[in-house]
């Protein structure tokens, strides 16, 4: 499995547009080969994107993709700079007992 990073300081005040460009386009990034699953994390003007794909092929094939270019650029024009992105080879991955998801999150547990 694999994951991909992205950090961006936020322009004060823009953090809601910022999050609303990955809910637009989460129906084109979830019919992407390979794509698991996607988190937002905000603290303050601070915005961490995590998706995890299944194979290296796969995390390749989306960052080269006018998908994950266009996410890109409308994001670095609400961003104080350029955010960063970086794909990780995942080497550790531990779930609790009661699962990632409950039931009513939309999980099977």
């Amino acid at each position: 499995m694999f994951c991909r990073v992205l950090e961006a300081k936020v322009q004060p005040g823009k953090m809601e547009q910022a999050l609303a460009i990955f809910s637009q386009q989460m129906g084109k990034v979830k019919s992407t080969s390979g794509f698991l699953l996607a988190q937002a994390m905000q603290n303050g003007d601070d915005l961490l994107v995590v998706s995890s794909w299944r194979t290296e092929k796969d995390i390749r094939g989306y960052a080269a993709s006018d998908l994950a270019r266009d996410i890109l650029a409308r994001l670095s024009a609400l961003s104080v700079e350029p955010p960063v992105v970086k794909s990780f080879a995942m080497k550790l991955v531990v779930e609790g007992d009661e699962g990632f998801f409950s039931q009513d999150e939309g999980g099977e547990g």
